[in-house]
């Protein structure tokens, strides 16, 4: 489990251009690529399957956060780490949410070129890890691993159960699967993956019912809405932290109230992403009138 011999043969050929070109490749799998992605989907595509596709990876950041939490394995030595990262190693976090970032749309798209492009970019992805030290081939392969398997549950489930649920129905299923999984694991990404889960189901049932805002637009209006929805994301992410966690008395990380704050945060800007931002743009009059 602590074998570094693959980690130093890899970076005894390491140059300052090769590692920025696989720091840009990690990036791929940071959660802030995802944060940005999953909501212009949702803004600018459609609502229903960026919806189930947040769904899909929020369980999958939680599912590989509870694993990790399980096995608490420590990561290479930091000497080999070419860049800063925490937490723990076994899975690796990259490895399984770029599989299933990118296997999740190659399987929706069916294509040949898309499947070819998900294992091209998620190998990418995994090796990026390893070349910058900050995880086992182990860690690689078990995040793959894992990955292809959440995508055949998760398909399986979506295409065999059919739910039709009421408003008070949806809110209160929403409420129990989320409180589910903090009770299961309310440290690492959970509160994280919970809250965000939380706001944004119930915000998107809301705006089914009441905003149905209409996410085809002309290209300005797309462009319009890109921005100024990716930059009010941004401002809350950076920006509620300190405020939350000052609410709080600036408590410890890892304690009770941290998550908390973390779990309010991410509440906040699902309910953006899934009603207030729709709701901006049909009252800007961003969208194709009919």
């Amino acid at each position: 489990m602590i074998d570094t011999t693959f980690i130093t043969w890899v970076q005894r050929y390491a140059t300052p251009l090769l590692d920025g070109i696989f720091k840009a490749f990690t990036f791929l799998g940071n959660a802030e690529y995802y944060i940005l992605v999953i909501p212009l989907l949702f803004w600018l595509y459609d609502k229903k399957f960026a919806l189930r596709f947040g769904v899909f990876f929020l369980g999958n950041a939680w599912l590989n956060s509870f694993l990790k939490h399980i096995f608490q394995i420590a990561r290479p030595p930091v000497l080999l780490h070419k860049i800063e990262q925490g937490g723990y190693s076994f899975p690796s976090g990259h490895a399984q949410g770029s599989t299933t970032f990118w296997g999740y749309l190659a399987v929706q798209i069916k294509r040949p070129w898309a499947y070819i492009a998900a294992v091209i970019l998620c190998c990418l992805v995994a090796f990026s890890r390893v070349y910058l030290g900050v995880h086992f081939p182990h860690d690689i392969l078990a995040g793959i691993l894992i990955g292809i398997i959440w995508i055949v549950v998760y398909e399986f489930f979506n295409r065999k159960v059919k739910l039709k649920l009421n408003l008070w129905q949806w809110f209160l299923a929403s409420l129990a699967l989320c409180a589910v999984m903090l009770l299961l694991h309310p440290v690492g990404d959970g509160p994280l993956a919970a809250g965000f889960l939380l706001s944004a189901m119930w915000g998107y049932r809301l705006e089914l019912d009441y905003v149905r805002f209409n996410v085809r637009g002309k290209w300005w209006q797309n462009v319009i809405k890109a921005l100024l929805g990716i930059a009010v994301l941004l401002v809350l992410h950076s920006g509620l932290k300190p405020i939350l966690l000052n609410l709080f008395n600036n408590p410890v990380e890892d304690t009770t109230l941290y998550y908390v704050a973390t779990f309010c945060r991410y509440f906040i800007m699902g309910w953006w992403v899934a009603l207030l931002a729709p709701l901006s743009f049909k009252a800007l009059g961003l969208y194709r009138k009919e």
